[in-house]
């Protein structure tokens, strides 16, 4: 697990960032606002995760999910993002009002979604309280866990549906080289830098197979008798042939 802030989370509060210095700090990742409700697009999005990537840091995005319309809400959401095969996509599921069932029909939209998304929910104490100690089937088996508990020592976290947690926002209160006036949100990884790089990244999906196929080479090797006839000039003759000309 790193111990700096390996990865951290802004919106247009941030305003734009000098990635370069962001990078020289130690962030390898980054996850930014893209959208909230069924109508709201961060404005500094698209060239904030631009600049980022020039600067070698991965990213994905997050939807701030509001109570009511969930279905509409993830599909406003992806046709703001558009986003690649494998994509990693974040739903921000923390404001009062908002229910499990709207949550997990936000999750089914993603899942029906063709380019095989991965997917994330972001919670504190909401989804604690609503899961308590039960185990969600649906959302251990379709998401895993972006932890926000800003606390010393170890977090807690429903662990009935989630064995661990996967990134865990510790602070909001953060600091970083490149990132001026204005509080910077702090993640660390459950596990290496390089294993969060691959996981906010889309996943390259698995190459299939091909069908064995003989060499064009092989395939088209003549056989020997075949190979005698054409230094001859032309077919092997048949021995009544031979015979007719004796």
């Amino acid at each position: 697990m790193s111990d700096h802030p390996s990865c951290i989370d802004i919106s247009h509060w941030q305003n734009f960032p000098d990635f370069e210095q962001v990078r020289a700090a130690g962030v390898v990742a980054m996850i930014h606002k893209a959208t909230e409700g069924t109508s709201y697009v961060d404005p500094n999005r698209a060239i904030n995760c631009i600049n980022a990537s020039k600067a070698g840091i991965a990213f994905c995005t997050y939807h701030w999910i509001k109570p009511g319309n969930p279905v509409e809400q993830m599909k406003f959401f992806l046709a703001t993002i558009d986003p690649k095969p494998g994509e990693r996509m974040v739903i921000d599921y923390e404001e009062t009002g908002c229910t499990l069932d709207e949550l997990k029909q936000a999750v089914q939209i993603l899942l029906d979604d063709p380019r095989h998304l991965q997917i994330t929910v972001y919670s504190g104490h909401l989804l604690k309280e609503q899961l308590g100690d039960d185990q969600d089937e649906f959302l251990a088996m379709n998401t895993d866990l972006w932890l926000a508990q800003y606390t010393e020592g170890e977090p807690s976290w429903p662990d009935g549906t989630y064995g661990s947690w996967t990134l865990w926002q510790y602070s909001e209160s953060g600091s970083v080289d490149g990132i001026d006036g204005t509080a910077v949100d702090l993640n660390r990884f459950n596990g290496s830098d390089a294993e969060l790089v691959k996981w906010i990244s889309p996943k390259q999906p698995k190459k299939r197979k091909g069908k064995h196929r003989v060499p064009p080479s092989k395939a088209r090797k003549p056989r020997p008798a075949q190979r005698a006839a054409r230094r001859r000039g032309g077919k092997k003759q048949s021995r009544n042939t031979k015979k007719n000309r004796r």
